[in-house]
């Protein structure tokens, strides 16, 4: 009985100095901290943007800021859809929701890290107004004790309205009243179940489930939002089924200068890695990459064909900065169509060493399982290059070749370009960019750019750096590349995008008289067509096109025709008054002269022989460590074979390589031996100075001149005895008489 006195004395010991340690680091952490009421509003400052040359753009207003709304004005079931999405018993706790932080710390303990931290709304609004985003035990403890403080000072109605009118709703909306007007273009006292439960949804994660960036992630945790409220009985049945049915708002355009450049800009800060909301209310300076020249074109050029949206975006390719962009359809996921053969299928399939741009593909009609991909129109050309697959955009041979190389292995080069792959995407189709989501503008001008950079990839970036309002640099764009292919891949895949430009989809930009490279892309079927693309690259700039209509209206415009024409309009404006400096020589490239025939006739890829006249060769570009070394034999030393028949009166002697060799034609008969023959043969010579009942042997010695002149001569072939048939005499008449 000692024993467990002295225990139970022990425990209550320790509780109590446990109890007096923590409330002593409690008192001391906090003791500092204290609740500033001037804090609890927005404050009433913008976000200055600069130009590239220092200029400023425009202030991004943070969107009403200082309007506010009474908590007593605004729909029951707008304020119940913040307390369901939040803080369900906020009317019943002090602030401090005592067994969610108990469940909360059980969590963080399993989980051996801080991810769960139980806010009520009052928490969330002392740590928005006072404290920083860091998860740790003494921010959480400043903000116990400003909680505290709070509702001692606030009745709930008070502290409710001080958080609606503060919290941030993305898109530089502060407060429930400009969000309402952002969003829905209408004031928040007159928000339905399903407005309100939009605006709940989006301050979860405003970067993420903003309506306009991430329509379905919206959707989901809006409709959850209102399940929450029926659950509590906020809404009935039938008033949960007519809001889960009512649509998301649609991006209202602004008249503000640059609106395009503006959006991308806020959009980019809003997922900075270091990004608060709350950190910018008191205003800062944003300085972009943005070139006002080139940004006033785009938003002024347009031609008398346009007949869908489009979207237009220069990049600078040494800072990786968007220095225009404009779109009249906002920021759009799109899928890429063939504009992602070149960084899906041929660079992956070069830097692994599976093909180089000369490798012959039989572009036929083939099945892959239960896939059949088919051509533009249905048209196949047989055996060409991955050249001309690429520069003409065929299909069947790009999903040959991402056949070869496997999925698995594009998708790897993929993530290199920030492209990365949804599991619905992990087939065959993706050969001809044929995706479930795609890619943004953005995305896509990043990937290309760093063909244009050696290999070298990192994003698109429209904030140059940030100062606050006091001038201390928050941010600077500093990026850090990533070798996505080798030099000399992406010096072969721009020369393959250079020939897309003089004999390919992209001819429109051919006019050009300096070196640039192109792909175009075209989705769609036989209806109309949803996207069209066009992308092309100097070493210098990245530009791209892309044409179609947010809700997928069909059209008729092409990647090669519209889109095109933007980027040669573009291209135009670029270099006006200069050229691009040229692409950089790679050393790792190795020009080959290769054998003509051998391609044409076995579709081989050999070497040139050393005296092959120049008819018969033609050169193209190989990774240094992966050219061929085999020669081609015909020029060699030159060979063939013959056959030989008599037919009639006429000895016919058929040869197998006469488009590349000439020939001397010997003849034997008894003891005499001739040359009957020195020059060209159209397939078969035929000999018709025989007589009747001799014996004749044949020798064929073929040859070729190369280009000085000289003939070059090959292994003489001898055929066997040729018997022509005696001659028969008529009987005489009535020979019978005789």
């Amino acid at each position: 009985m000692k024993i467990f006195r002295r225990i139970i004395v022990i425990l209550l010991s320790l509780t109590v100095l446990a109890i007096s340690i923590a409330a002593a680091t409690f008192f001391v952490v906090t003791a500092d901290i204290h609740l500033d009421i001037s804090r609890l509003e927005t404050a009433a400052e913008t976000i200055a943007v600069y130009d590239a040359e220092g200029q400023e753009i425009a202030d991004i207003s943070l969107q009403n800021a200082t309007k506010s709304v009474r908590v007593a004005d605004l729909p029951d079931v707008v304020k119940q859809a913040f307390l369901a999405a939040e803080d369900k018993n906020f009317y019943r706790h002090h602030g401090l929701d005592y067994l969610g932080i108990a469940r909360a710390l059980l969590a963080n303990l399993r989980a051996h890290s801080f991810r769960q931290g139980a806010s009520t709304i009052s928490q969330q609004l002392v740590k928005n107004t006072h404290l920083s985003n860091e998860k740790t035990i003494r921010r959480k403890l400043k903000e116990i004790k400003l909680t505290r403080q709070l509702e001692r000072r606030f009745s709930k109605d008070a502290i409710l309205e001080m958080y609606l009118n503060t919290i941030y709703f993305s898109h530089a909306c502060y407060g429930i009243a400009s969000a309402s007007d952002f969003y829905f273009g209408k004031a928040a006292e007159q928000l339905s179940a399903a407005e309100g439960a939009t605006l709940a949804a989006i301050i979860r994660s405003p970067n993420n489930y903003s309506p306009f960036v991430n329509p379905e992630k919206c959707r989901n945790a809006r409709d959850g939002v209102l399940r929450r409220m029926l659950e509590l009985r906020f809404l009935n049945e039938t008033e949960y089924r007519q809001a889960v049915a009512q649509p998301l708002p649609q991006r209202q355009e602004r008249s503000d200068s640059a609106k395009s450049y503006l959006s991308a800009v806020y959009e980019e800060l809003e997922n900075l890695p270091f990004f608060s909301p709350y950190r910018f209310c008191g205003g800062c300076k944003i300085y972009t990459y943005m070139n006002p020249r080139l940004q006033e074109y785009l938003e002024a050029v347009k031609t008398d064909a346009d007949r869908s949206a489009k979207s237009l975006l220069i990049a600078d390719n040494q800072t990786g900065g968007a220095i225009a962009w404009f779109s009249s359809a906002g920021i759009l996921r799109r899928q890429p169509g063939s504009v992602l053969k070149p960084l899906a299928v041929y660079a992956p399939a070069i830097q692994e060493n599976l093909i180089s741009p000369c490798t012959p593909i039989l572009d036929e009609r083939t099945k892959f399982g239960d896939y059949a991909p088919a051509n533009y129109r249905d048209e196949y050309a047989g055996y060409i290059s991955a050249r001309q697959a690429l520069a003409e955009s065929r299909n069947v041979p790009a999903v040959k070749v991402l056949n070869e190389l496997g999925i698995e292995r594009s998708e790897k080069y993929l993530h290199r370009l920030g492209l990365p792959l949804l599991d619905e995407d992990k087939n065959l189709a993706l050969a001809l960019g044929g995706l479930s989501e795609g890619y943004t503008m953005q995305e896509i001008i990043g990937a290309y750019s760093a063909l244009a950079r050696e290999g070298k990839y990192f994003p698109i970036a429209f904030i140059r750096k940030i100062e606050s309002a006091s001038g201390q640099c928050l941010y600077a764009h500093h990026p850090q590349a990533t070798q996505a292919f080798s030099e000399d891949t992406a010096a072969l895949v721009n020369d393959m995008l250079q020939s897309a430009v003089t004999n390919g989809t992209a001819k429109k930009l051919s006019s050009l008289n300096f070196p640039i490279c192109a792909k175009t892309g075209t989705c769609g079927n036989e209806q109309g067509n949803t996207d069209a693309w066009s992308i092309a690259y100097t070493h210098q700039h990245t530009f791209g096109a892309w044409m179609g209509n947010a809700d997928n209206t069909k059209t008729d415009i092409t990647g090669g025709g519209l889109p095109a024409h933007y980027l040669l309009l573009l291209a135009n404006r670029l270099y006006n008054h200069t050229t691009p400096t040229p692409f950089p020589v790679c050393r790792d490239i190795k020009v080959c002269r290769l054998d003509k025939a051998a391609y044409e006739r076995d579709h081989l890829v050999r070497l040139a022989a050393d005296d092959q006249p120049e008819r018969f060769v033609f050169t193209d570009l190989f990774r240094a460590k992966n050219y061929p070394r085999d020669v081609g034999k015909i020029f060699q030393l030159p060979s063939d074979q013959a056959k030989v028949s008599y037919q009639g009166s006429t000895i016919c002697i058929e040869l197998c390589h006469t488009e590349y060799y000439e020939y001397i034609i010997k003849r034997k008969n008894k003891e005499k031996t001739e040359t009957i023959f020195d020059g060209h043969i159209q397939r078969c010579f035929t000999d018709k100075t025989v007589q009747s009942g001799q014996k004749y042997i044949y020798s064929i010695t073929p040859y070729y001149i190369d280009d000085t002149g000289k003939r070059v001569y090959g292994t003489e072939i001898h055929s066997p005895a040729v018997y022509t048939k005696p001659k028969i005499h008529p009987l005489p008449t009535e020979w019978w008489k005789r």
